[in-house]
């Protein structure tokens, strides 16, 4: 198989010290008839030539409009682009959900202890939920500390309402403060993964329900709502206490699921220390192939 040919045209083989892999700057910066000077001052120039075509490369590659910034502008092509799909030098990106909310309603007209409804993942990346936000009403004494437990279950509430073996508790907050009805009450419970595909049960019970602290909901559906990456399905109101105080169908409870990816999925790249160890180990190989022959 040729190789590449030297200063005077003779095709050399591949396996000559002056067809390595970058023999075309090795033949153009090395001489191999200049053998009294230092093997490392004939290499200087091949080092200078690599990270020349190196930072050329570089500059070339960020230079392009393939992506946006994070306020939706369209990246400029003098505003260096890091990521791989833009020609970047390996930093990897999340190709997951960025995060999000799903909200029904916040507009009451009837009210208990619970809701129960349904979360269909219906994007293509793994979503994982942060928190949740509900609709509960504090009357007497006004501001005080209420706990709420969130379950959940493997396919649809419906038919489970009332099975408590069925349900998995997700977690509780001790310290949910009503924001008043029909505004959004913060409900920090989460860290369940739901996989592209799957559907949920989640089962939300007012645990410290005492007949003037309760959960709002409206009369209906079942309705959906959906935002491109999850799906919800209104089921039941609930009472007290939780799975034995009685179902009321149709209702929509009255929330807001905050979410987020359930991970990175990296590019696999050298990254910038990769390709800076790579070019010196190609240069390393040179020197000694360079000193074997000298």
């Amino acid at each position: 198989m040729p190789g590449c040919p030297d200063d005077k045209g003779i095709d050399r083989p591949l396996l000559d010290w002056r067809t390595a892999p970058l023999c075309g700057i090795l033949l153009t910066t090395i001489n191999p008839f200049t053998r009294g000077r230092s093997h490392m001052n004939s290499i200087r120039p091949a080092i200078g030539a690599i990270g020349a075509l190196f930072l050329a490369f570089s500059s070339q590659s960020f230079a392009q409009n393939c992506d946006v910034l994070d306020n939706g502008a369209q990246r400029p092509a003098d505003f260096p682009s890091l990521q791989v799909e833009c020609g970047g030098p390996g930093i990897t990106v999340d190709r997951g959900l960025t995060g999000g909310q799903l909200t029904t309603l916040f507009a009451a007209d009837n009210s208990f202890a619970g809701n129960t409804f349904d979360l269909e993942n219906i994007s293509s990346s793994p979503i994982m939920i942060q928190g949740f936000e509900v609709n509960l009403s504090d009357e007497v004494p006004t501001g005080n500390a209420n706990t709420i437990d969130i379950y959940y279950k493997t396919g649809t509430a419906v038919g489970f309402e009332g099975d408590p073996a069925a349900w998995t508790l997700l977690g509780s907050d001790t310290n949910v403060l009503s924001q008043g009805a029909d505004v959004p009450t913060p409900v920090d419970v989460g860290g369940l993964v739901i996989q592209p595909g799957e559907t949920y049960g989640f089962y939300v019970d007012l645990a410290s329900y005492d007949g003037t602290d309760l959960i709002l909901y409206t009369n209906g559906g079942p309705q959906t709502f959906s935002n491109g990456e999850l799906t919800l399905t209104s089921n039941t109101g609930q009472g007290d206490p939780a799975f034995t105080g009685g179902s009321f169908f149709p209702r929509i409870w009255n929330g807001t699921v905050l979410y987020s990816a359930a991970g990175s999925q990296p590019v696999p790249t050298l990254g910038m220390v990769g390709i800076g160890t790579l070019v010196l180990l190609v240069l390393a190989l040179g020197l000694v192939i360079v000193r074997r022959n000298g």
